[in-house]
């Protein structure tokens, strides 16, 4: 039976701004006033740590980690269904001591401790949450033994938890190498740090409910922890260094940990790394921002939460256990792709929904069963930086998605949004002479198996050119209309140095003598359909000299003839002509080529691999691309040494 009373008024604010309160109106009585065996049971019998939150001298809350000693299990013990009992290593800086110091007050009389902790075990999946108080807290050197009464208990959803292969790793020596308890607001967190947050794909949300004297008898002060998952650097850090943004995804929609902060703006995260041990704490100012607010800062997330930190510390070497050499973490499939920041796409334009830009679909072309190019109109002037891409919301054609909480048969479905992005592989604002006011851009993709939207259209295309083949070429009175929401991306051609030939000044006949001795060499590397970018990147090729860049373009691909049809068309297209130099890796043999005669074309067989990259590499000092799916990426880059810029395409 719950000891609740309702929803106290941070949780039933958020649950308002995000339209979720009726449905959870009475979801609170599925939040135990004691624990049930099974959570007994399994906080005694499966867990070598738990992380806890507790609330420092200023009242901000800190996530702590508590763990049995050389990371075993069974150093928690529970007598009683409202007991919870733990014989805890703590290390030093763990922010666990500071807090126990403080509420023992100098009078002898302690103050009330609250906590609350959630048991992750990340084998399996399995989470469930606490939250209570501290009856007795003794220190025994550098193990705490702690006494609890719970009065909140629930288990949760296993969603967004990565599973990993967890041992125990007794020989560390945990050390702090970075410090500051109370963060000057000049403050912001060093480089290193920053990368380890955009590396993580873990943390765990401590949150605070501090109850007002009127509020306090129905809504006790109480804490909160949660854990919160996704894909490496699902959390971003905005250019102040000091302020961190979590994205909501879709959950149990109760909104606990939110609606702490909505109440109490306080939050706390620890960020682990399960291959080191290292552990990042972090406490500060938090704001849940829902709708326009959210999207202005990480475009296309419906809610936030942004953390100013006013406090961090980072211990090296600090937990008690570590992935299993040998195994790789086994991403959830829950898990969306990661969402950049507005300020991290300089060359980005999203537009608002007051000024919706709508997009019509105006041609289809069928290159194989499961790739084509998708055209599109819009009567607006759009600026497209060849590289980029375009983001359509096709909500209005596919409608949205009512709320499910698992979907195991397509757990991509539960976060869709129906937003998608694709390179642009043409556009009219690329041609020398443009026509008219607005701007037509093409899309060139491949059927996703199951994909909702990629789903619908190829199967409009496969009809039409079943029925109705002269749809195919003017598909404008379909009337398939989308939202533009907007154009990214930073997969561009980067501009030549100061000094190099390509931007000299000077008479025409000068910049074609400098161009001439000192051209540009450049590799590109596409897997399969990554090659969209480089087929826009040729009608980037400056003016001023025809033949200022040398080109190499590495393809893997199942389907060689097809590709090189569309690198044929790209390079008719092309304002200026290049040297380009094409080696194709397939396994199909005896493959056409459209190309150009001044192309240079090689076949190889076989996939494209670290070491062949590095033969290649060695000559393109000017620049190396890379596009394709993430393994393809992380293969390659092997091979490389030095600058590289990456765009992966993930679903």
């Amino acid at each position: 039976m719950s000891t609740l009373n309702g929803w106290h008024k941070g949780e039933r604010t958020i649950q308002q701004k995000l339209g979720f309160h009726g449905a959870v109106s009475q979801a609170w009585t599925q939040i135990d006033g004691e624990m049930p065996e099974q959570h007994r049971t399994f906080y005694s019998t499966r867990l070598p740590f738990i992380p806890v939150t507790t609330l420092d001298s200023m009242g901000r809350p800190w996530s702590s980690i508590l763990a049995g000693p050389d990371g075993e299990i069974g150093w928690t013990s529970s007598d009683m269904y409202d007991q919870l009992t733990m014989r805890a290593e703590v290390w030093d800086g763990d922010p666990l001591k500071a807090n126990a110091d403080y509420h023992e007050s100098a009078d002898g009389a302690p103050r009330k401790m609250l906590i609350a902790g959630i048991g992750v075990e990340f084998s399996t999946r399995r989470r469930n949450k606490f939250a209570g108080s501290v009856n007795v807290i003794e220190q025994q050197g550098a193990v705490f033994n702690i006494c609890m009464s719970v009065n909140e208990a629930i288990g949760n959803c296993p969603k967004y938890i990565t599973i990993r292969d967890l041992v125990p790793f007794p020989h560390r020596r945990p050390r702090i190498t970075h410090q500051e308890i109370n963060l000057p607001t000049t403050g912001h967190l060093p480089s290193d740090l920053i990368a380890f947050i955009l590396s993580s794909d873990t943390v765990f949300l401590g949150s605070s409910y501090s109850a007002s004297e009127e509020d306090a008898p129905r809504f006790p002060s109480h804490l909160g922890m949660n854990h919160r998952g996704g894909r490496p650097g699902f959390v971003r850090v905005r250019n102040d260094g000091r302020t961190l943004v979590l994205p909501d995804y879709s959950g149990n929609r109760m909104m606990t940990s939110l609606g702490n902060i909505e109440a109490t703006g306080l939050a706390s995260l620890t960020f682990p790394s399960f291959t080191n041990g290292s552990l990042l704490y972090i406490t500060g100012i938090a704001h849940n921002l829902v709708g326009a607010p959210a999207q202005a800062i990480m475009p296309s997330q419906n809610a936030l939460t942004t953390i100013e930190i006013t406090g961090y510390i980072f211990i090296e070497d600090a937990l008690p256990v570590r992935q299993r050499g040998g195994t790789e973490p086994q991403r959830s499939m829950y898990a969306p792709p990661v969402k950049m920041l507005k300020e991290e796409q300089a060359s980005s334009t999203y537009f608002s929904t007051e000024d919706t830009i709508h997009a019509t679909l105006s041609r289809i072309e069928l290159h194989s069963p499961d790739l084509a190019t998708f055209t599109f109109e819009s009567p607006h002037k759009l600026d497209v930086i060849p590289g980029q891409a375009a983001i359509l919301d096709f909500t209005s054609f596919l409608g949205a998605l009512p709320y499910r909480h698992m979907a195991a048969e397509n757990p991509n479905s539960v976060n869709d949004d129906r937003i998608r992005t694709w390179t642009v592989s043409r556009c009219s604002s690329w041609a020398s002479v443009e026509d008219g006011g607005g701007t037509t851009f093409s899309l060139t993709m491949r059927l996703k198996p199951g994909g909702a939207v990629t789903g619908a259209l190829f199967g409009i295309a496969n009809k039409l050119a079943a029925l109705r083949p002269e749809f195919l070429e003017d598909s404008r009175s379909l009337g398939l209309n989308v939202r533009l929401v907007g154009i990214a991306g930073e997969f561009t051609l980067e501009p030549p140095e100061p000094g190099e030939g390509a931007r000299a000044h000077g008479p025409q006949e000068e910049q074609a003598s400098i161009c001439k001795n000192a051209p540009r060499k450049l590799l590109w590397i596409a897997g399969g359909i990554g090659i969209t970018p480089f087929l826009a990147m040729l009608s980037d090729i400056p003016s001023s000299c025809t033949t200022e860049y040398e080109i190499t373009l590495l393809l893997s691909t199942r389907e060689p003839d097809v590709m090189l049809s569309l690198l044929s068309n790209a390079i008719k297209v092309a304002p200026h002509e290049v040297k380009l130099i094409v080696h194709v890796f397939s396994s199909t043999e005896g493959f056409e080529s459209s190309l150009p005669v001044s192309v240079l074309l090689h076949g190889h067989s076989g996939r494209i691999t670290s070491s062949i990259i590095s033969d290649f590499a060695v000559g393109c000092q000017d620049g190396v691309y890379v596009c394709g799916p993430e393994a393809f990426e992380r293969e390659v880059i092997q091979g490389v040494v030095g600058k590289v810029k990456r765009e992966g395409f993930a679903y």
